[in-house]
Parts: C-alpha cells; sequence; structure tokens
C-alpha cells in the first residue's frame, strides 16, 4: 500500500486565498512597524538550546523541537526576543545609538498540543525597543499594537493592561526571592488562562448558546481540579475566611445536567474559587523549585488573591485598589504613578478599549514591568493575538549589557482567523491577462507578446496547454481573467490582436504595438 502523505500535525498548508490575506497581513505590519522608525531583521531559524534553556530552565525541552548536532543541542527557535538579546550580546546591534529599535516577521515552532489558532509551526511578527525606561516607551509599543488593529478595520478588540512590577516589589518586600517570583508569575499566569477559557464559556451561554459536548467535559475537568485542590487544602489549618472556599461542590457530578442560568453561576463560581484557592495553594503547599518545596506568607497570597479580582474599564477604580494593596511599599507606589502616566499618556493618544487588571502576568517569565495582552472576543477561547510588556533584566541575564527594554508579538495566525471573519470583500490578485494562441502556428508571437506585458508590469496567464479557442476562453472564466488576448493567424499577417474584455464580453481589433498601452488603460479603470 502507497504510504498517504499528509502536513504534520500541527501544520498547515497556505492556500492562494490564504496566502493573499498573510501577505495583506503582512504589509500592514511592516509598514506600521517601519512607520514608528523600527528596521527588520532575521536570525537563524534554529539556536543553541541553551539560549532559551537559560531563562526558562531545562523544564522547557518538553514544549520545543530539540536536536544533537556536532556543535551541540539546538531547538527550533521558539519566540524572537532571546535571539535578539543574543544579536546584543554578539555585538551586532549599536548600543550606543539608543534607543535600539526593530522588527521581525518570523516562523517559529513550539512542540505543544495544537489548538485552533494555534499551530506547532506559526508565524511571529513583533517588535523591541531598547534602551529606554521610560513610560513613553512602554506606550509606543501599545500604541503600535493599537494602530495595528485600527488599520486592519477590527473594531471589537481589549487591551488588557497591567503590571508585574507591582506584584514583584510587594513579594520582594517580604522577602520573596526573584526565581520564586518568576514562579509566582507563571503560576498566575495559568490561572489566568483557565479563567479567560471559563469567562468564554459564560459568554457563549450569556449570548444563548449552549457548551458542545467537548466544552462540558473540559469544563468538568476544570471543576474536578479544583475539587481536587479543595481536598488537598483540608489538610491544613486555613483560616476561617477562606474555609467557606473549601465546601465540597455537588453540583461537580452533575454538570451536564444543569440549565444555562445554572451553568452560568457554576461557572462564576469556578472562576471565584480559582482566585481564592490557587494563591492560597502557594502559600501552604508551595511550589517546587529546584528540589526545595517553596511556600509563600499566607499575606502574599492574599494579596495575589485580592490582585487577581482588581480589574476592569473603570481605570480610577482600579488604581484605587492597587494602592489599596501595594501603597505601602515604596517602590510599588513609584509603580502605580509610572503606571497613571501610562495610562494617561494612552488617553491623550485616544488609545481605548485598555481593561487595567492587575493580576495579569503573562507566561513568560522574565517581564519585569508593564505586561499587556490584546484580545478579539468573537474568537472564543483564542482570543489573544498580541502580547508583550517589559523585560529589563534579560539581556544582562544573557551576558550583555544592562539594558531595558520592552517589545510586543503578534500572532499571525491569529490575526488572519480575525480577517477571515471581518473582511468584507476577499482580497483579490492583480488583473490577470490571458494570451491565447489560436493555432500552434501563432504560439512564437503569443509567447512574445506574453513576454513584452510582463515587462510592462502586467499579469500575464500564457495558454500552455493548446486548447482550443472555447476550452481556453472557458479557462479564463475560470481563472478570473480580465483581458483575453486572442492570437490569430489573419490578425497577425496585419499586425494586430483581438482582445477581448471578459466582464463586458466585448471585443476589439488593436495593433500590437498599441496593446500595452491599451490593456494598460483597461486594467487601470
Amino acid at each position: 500500500m502507497p504510504i498517504r502523505f499528509k502536513t504534520p500535525r500541527g501544520t498547515r498548508d497556505l492556500l492562494p486565498q490564504e496566502m493573499r490575506i498573510f501577505r495583506y497581513l503582512e504589509s500592514i505590519l511592516r509598514e506600521t512597524f517601519e512607520s514608528f522608525g523600527y528596521s527588520e531583521v532575521q536570525t537563524p531559524i534554529f539556536e543553541l538550546f541553551d539560549l532559551f534553556a537559560l531563562r526558562s530552565g531545562d523544564e522547557i525541552r518538553n514544549t520545543m523541537f530539540v536536536f544533537e548536532t556536532g556543535e551541540g543541542e539546538m531547538a527550533l527557535r521558539p519566540e524572537m526576543t532571546a535571539p535578539i538579546c543574543r544579536m546584543i550580546v554578539e555585538g551586532k546591534l549599536d548600543v550606543s545609538r539608543k534607543p535600539i529599535k526593530v522588527y521581525y516577521i518570523a516562523r517559529c515552532f513550539r512542540y505543544e498540543e495544537p489548538q485552533a489558532g494555534r499551530y506547532r509551526e506559526f508565524w511571529q511578527a513583533g517588535c523591541e525597543l531598547m534602551g529606554s525606561p521610560y513610560p513613553e516607551a512602554d506606550v509606543e509599543v501599545i500604541e503600535l499594537a493599537d494602530r495595528v488593529l485600527k488599520k486592519l478595520g477590527v473594531k471589537d478588540y481589549v487591551i488588557r493592561l497591567g503590571d508585574v512590577a507591582l506584584l514583584r516589589t510587594y513579594m520582594e518586600s517580604l522577602g520573596v526571592n526573584y526565581e520564586v517570583q518568576n514562579k509566582v508569575l507563571s503560576t498566575l499566569d495559568h490561572v489566568q488562562s483557565s479563567i479567560n477559557k471559563l469567562e468564554v464559556y459564560i459568554n457563549k451561554l450569556k449570548d444563548d448558546g449552549m457548551l458542545d459536548k467537548t466544552e462540558i467535559i473540559d469544563l468538568s475537568e476544570r471543576a474536578y481540579n479544583i475539587e481536587r485542590l479543595k481536598r488537598r487544602l483540608r489538610r491544613y489549618e486555613v483560616p476561617a475566611p477562606f474555609r467557606q472556599y473549601l465546601e465540597l461542590d455537588l453540583e461537580v457530578y452533575k454538570v451536564e445536567d444543569l440549565s444555562r442560568d445554572e451553568l452560568i453561576k457554576f461557572i462564576e463560581r469556578k472562576i471565584e474559587e480559582l482566585m481564592i484557592l490557587i494563591p492560597l495553594a502557594l502559600a501552604y503547599e508551595g511550589l517546587l523549585i529546584a528540589g526545595q518545596r517553596v511556600r509563600l506568607p499566607l499575606r502574599v497570597a492574599e494579596v495575589l488573591s485580592r490582585a487577581l479580582r482588581a480589574k476592569g474599564h473603570d481605570i480610577t477604580e482600579v488604581i484605587e485598589r492597587a494602592e489599596d494593596l501595594f501603597g505601602h511599599v515604596d517602590k510599588a507606589k513609584e509603580e502605580i504613578s509610572r503606571l497613571e502616566e501610562i495610562i494617561e499618556l494612552l488617553k491623550f493618544l485616544e488609545v481605548s478599549n485598555v481593561l487595567l487588571d492587575l493580576g495579569l502576568a503573562r507566561g513568560l517569565e522574565y517581564y519585569t514591568g508593564i505586561v499587556f495582552e490584546v484580545h478579539v472576543p468573537f474568537l472564543g477561547a483564542q482570543s489573544q493575538v498580541c502580547g508583550g510588556g517589559r523585560y529589563d533584566k534579560l539581556v544582562a541575564e544573557f551576558g550583555g549589557p544592562n539594558i531595558p527594554a520592552v517589545g510586543l508579538a503578534f500572532g499571525m495566525d491569529r490575526l488572519m482567523l480575525v480577517l477571515e471573519k471581518t473582511m468584507q470583500v476577499k482580497l483579490s490578485e492583480q488583473p490577470l491577462v490571458m494570451v491565447v494562441p489560436v493555432s500552434t502556428k501563432e504560439i512564437p508571437a503569443a509567447i512574445r507578446i506574453s513576454s513584452q506585458l510582463r515587462q510592462r508590469g502586467v499579469r500575464v496567464f500564457s495558454e500552455l496547454m493548446r486548447r482550443s479557442l472555447k476550452r481556453s476562453l472557458s479557462m479564463a472564466d475560470k481563472l478570473g481573467a480580465s483581458v483575453v488576448i486572442i492570437v490569430g493567424e489573419k490578425e497577425l499577417r496585419e499586425g494586430k490582436v483581438v482582445v477581448r474584455y471578459m466582464k463586458e464580453r466585448r471585443q476589439d481589433i488593436v495593433k500590437i504595438e498599441d496593446l500595452g498601452k491599451v490593456v494598460a488603460c483597461y486594467l487601470k479603470s
């Protein structure tokens, strides 16, 4: 039996119409990056594995494509920030010309379970702004993200804005070291991901939809995991205010039988429990770091829980909650002022749809300040199309100079999903002209005419199958050709050809010497 070939799991082919959307998206991204003064760079598609493991640890191996070479372990790049930091360390970018502003459009790879809009081979478009520690640098990167969405004509999107410096400075004030902070932020990011998924289910139910079988199974599994966590936490002497959240929820065993309203209330309860129980677990169960069990002070867990719930479009109210949570720490107080300055500048630039979220952490551990995500809600569970933030220590951790930095990355596959759903008219290619010889005698003249038109910038499809005129015209219809140039023996003797305008179903006889001008004029009209 012959081998049945197909695309590897987690990859896809881009067909002509998809490539037109991709190239259109690429042109908008490139145009926007360059309008902000960024210059394009590109890096090898694979790097030393240690470049990515240095910051995230060897456990990242399971999420990457890693292979052995004579020069050591290599990995297909999962992102572009680390390779660009490596360029700085190698002295390939001039750090004396600050800020360094570079962008990229690159293919990246991750060895994870594929999902809708999330592939193992994927495209990222992003930028890095290195050298400026000031709020206006953060603002520029967020404005750039906003500008791209507006240029693409996307109206329904939300910019979720957070600041991990508030969480970091608070934990630091209580003696929690940097590496433990990283693991805490990574845990919060997982909590946020679960909450986002559950909120998608709520929105679907509120829009008079019902969860399908797969979603019910996913919801049940998430609920069971919360119940398992409750059982573990019951072993500890948990303070009275938290004990109510450790009560068994019997509805977890009958999720399939719940009505729409009951499901909404059930999911809202699970979200509340996640925001309470995960920080509580960090205090009682702790984190396993380098073989050691590290537990957070209970008051840190309480503050993390409150931070997860401190979010909204009412910026003033969320800032007040930030002051209440972190304002007693001097460094945090300074960061709140910085955050307010960023928000004011965004307002000045008319960057709207900002949702301030004090619990936003993002998945990468190297963030040190502002973090943000752009979500397009109608994409459902995979709504995030862009993410970024400030990472002031990363270049130094790779052995380079101490350079503050901020950046972002767009998931181009997600943006393509957005365009496929929102674009009113499909992107068309440049108008097509088909050149058809009536018989084999006219082939040389037809080839010459095709070549001359191409030199004038016309997109030409030559008849190469020696079809009859009738079949050639039928093929021209299928191809969507605007014009068919018919090269016949009689007309050719007079130095002329027949030009057939397919939309109008009419034709003219045109001198070959005037053909280029006539065709170009018609295609522009």
